[in-house]
C-alpha cells in the first residue's frame, strides 16, 4: 500500500473498529430508530458498507457494488459480516492504487454531503480514499448519537 494511503487506511480501520463496538453496545436494539421515517441503527451501518463499496468502485479497477439488500434489523452476525466485507474491499482497493493512478481523475463533480453542494473536480483517487474515511466517520457519529438516544 502506498505510504500516502497507509495513514488513511489506519484511520478507516480504527473507525470500523469503533463501529463494531457501537454495534456491540446496541446489541439486540440494532433495529431501533428514533422516529418513524428515519433509518434504523442497522440501516445506517449497512449504508456505511454499501456506500464505501461504491467509492471503491469509483477508485477501481473492479465493480464491487453490494449484492445484498439493506435490512431494517438483520442478525448482528449478518450486519458485522457486511461491514467486515466492505472493510476488506477497501483494503484490497487501496492496495491496488499505484503512484501512477493516485491522482487520476475519477469524477468531475460529486455531491457526497448533500444535493445542494456540488464539489467540483477533478476528483482523483486520493480524494475518494479520503471520502471513504470522511463518510465512515460521519456515520459513526450518527450511530453513537443513536446509542445515546437509546440509553436516554
Amino acid at each position: 500500500m502506498l505510504k500516502v494511503l497507509e495513514a488513511i487506511w489506519q484511520q478507516i480501520e480504527e473507525t470500523y473498529e469503533a463501529i463494531d463496538i457501537s454495534i456491540g453496545s446496541a446489541g439486540s436494539r440494532i433495529g431501533w430508530k428514533p422516529d418513524g421515517d428515519i433509518s434504523t441503527f442497522a440501516e445506517i451501518a449497512q449504508h456505511i458498507a454499501s456506500a464505501n463499496l461504491s467509492y471503491c468502485t469509483v477508485i477501481g479497477p473492479e465493480n464491487v457494488r453490494r449484492i445484498w439488500q439493506i435490512e431494517a434489523s438483520p442478525e448482528i452476525g449478518v450486519l458485522l459480516g457486511r461491514l467486515k466485507d466492505s472493510l476488506s474491499i477497501v483494503q484490497n482497493t487501496f492496495e491496488r492504487v499505484t503512484l501512477d493512478n493516485l491522482h487520476d481523475c475519477r469524477c468531475d463533480d460529486w455531491s457526497p454531503n448533500c444535493d445542494e453542494q456540488n464539489i467540483q473536480g477533478p476528483l482523483d483517487t486520493l480524494w475518494f480514499a479520503l471520502q471513504i474515511l470522511r463518510h465512515t466517520a460521519y456515520h459513526l457519529g450518527q450511530l453513537n448519537s443513536y446509542l445515546q438516544l437509546m440509553h436516554a
